[in-house]
């Protein structure tokens, strides 16, 4: 066990001897100075647990040895001995940091007790330091584990609130389907149903009646005819729409297949423009082209992006209004642009236009049919291919979609700048 070292500081012999005795008897390791000078250098060349100091000493007092003593090491009890004159004096040490005082002639169980009482209050003092020490890691460590829960409960909380918010943009989208989807499918089974009800009630009609005349008969088999052409076109609608929507199932799951190849854009562009001619004889649609423009692609999947894109711009446009394509070269990248003379689309909504079941909120463009899907499905066919596409719109004027994709090769640019327009069905 380590004993506790102990300073006698006093220029009395007796004085000194009397203590160190006592003190030593009771277990403590003593070293004795008789100035201040010495006490100061042995204070500064080891620590002590107690320093038992005279006040008043030849070449100083009492108080600069606690004031030192306390400087090297603040766990060091100072216990200071006077006279009954000196009571001021000691007072002021205690001030200083002196643990106590004994007056002299002191007692030697006061003494042996002062000490004791000294050296115990400078255990607790340390284990209280330690002790302290210890909470001061503990804490740290908690408050370590408290971070850490708390950035995890921070993460699980973004993590819910990330969810929440899919599933209400879900259960949005989901009701927005529906809304869309019972209208825009209820729309052309009606209109064959009704179709179907007239054409069957005049066949019924002229069977009931007897053998027509082969002038009546003609006639009759023009208005039926025309009521089927009416019940196929609504039939061709509904299938496109199936389409779509198996389309966004096999986007959304990651089931769309690609199968890459050589394609000519310039002609793969001139052969759905010159297709969804003649499909309208009220739009005129206009295609500048030039020499091919090779990219790697899926042609079915483009052709798909092409046919979305013109069919909307005919949609939009006024009838007697052109839809303008053109097709060339802007850097290392393919360049399509379709451009139509449609109400416009508001700058606000241009970051819009690709989501899911988007539908324009101009109220002109209600009597528009269409699910929302056709623009959503193109911009995923472009992405995945390493394109862009992107929409330019000035209300009232029209609105341009741009696509841009990776080219083969370079190609020259056209020379002939005047768009060419693709005959019109007469």
């Amino acid at each position: 066990m380590t004993r506790d070292r102990v300073l006698i500081v006093d220029d009395e012999e007796s004085v000194v001897v009397t203590m160190q005795a006592i003190l030593e008897m009771d277990g403590h390791d003593v070293t004795v100075a008789s100035s201040v000078a010495e006490a100061i250098a042995l204070v500064k060349a080891g620590e002590f647990d107690l320093v038992l100091s005279d006040l008043r000493l030849e070449d100083g007092d009492g108080i600069q040895i606690v004031i030192e003593a306390r400087r090297t090491s603040i766990e060091t009890i100072c216990i200071i001995l006077t006279g009954y004159a000196s009571l001021d004096s000691a007072v002021k040490a205690m001030r200083q940091g002196a643990y106590d005082y004994l007056v002299k002639p002191c007692d030697v169980e006061e003494l042996r007790l002062t000490v004791s009482r000294g050296l115990e209050r400078r255990r607790l003092g340390q284990q209280l330091r330690e002790r302290l020490t210890e909470l001061r890691a503990a804490n740290a460590t908690i408050e370590g584990f408290n971070r850490d829960l708390q950035r995890r409960v921070d993460e699980a909380t973004a993590e819910l609130r990330d969810q929440y918010g899919r599933l209400q943009e879900l259960d949005r989208l989901k009701t927005q389907f529906m809304s869309v989807a019972s209208h825009e499918l209820k729309t052309p089974v009606t209109a064959m149903s009704g179709f179907l009800q007239v054409a069957l009630r005049r066949i019924r009609k002229r069977l009931a009646t007897g053998p027509p005349d082969a002038e009546s008969w003609e006639a009759e088999q023009n208005i039926v005819a025309d009521q089927l052409v009416i019940v196929q076109r609504q039939t061709a609608k509904l299938a496109r729409l199936i389409d779509e929507l198996l389309d966004v199932s096999r986007i959304q799951s990651g089931r769309v297949e690609f199968h890459d190849q050589d394609v000519d854009l310039a002609q793969l562009t001139h052969e759905v423009a010159d297709r969804m001619q003649n499909t309208t004889s009220r739009h005129a649609i206009q295609l500048r082209d030039g020499e091919p423009i090779r990219i790697v692609a899926d042609r079915d999947h483009l052709e798909q992006v092409l046919n979305n894109l013109i069919a909307n711009a005919v949609k939009y446009s006024p009838d007697g209004g052109a839809v303008t394509i053109v097709v060339g070269i802007d850097g290392d990248e393919a360049a399509l642009s379709v451009t139509d003379e449609g109400i416009g689309i508001p700058e606000e909504e241009l970051g819009s236009v690709f989501s899911l079941f988007y539908r324009s909120p101009d109220r002109r463009a209600r009597d528009v049919g269409g699910m929302g899907l056709g623009l959503y499905i193109s911009k995923e066919i472009v992405d995945r291919h390493g394109g862009r596409i992107w929409a330019e719109s000035t209300l009232g004027q029209g609105t341009t979609f741009q696509v841009r994709l990776p080219r083969l090769a370079r190609t020259p640019q056209p020379a002939d700048d005047d768009p060419r327009p693709v005959p019109a069905r007469t």
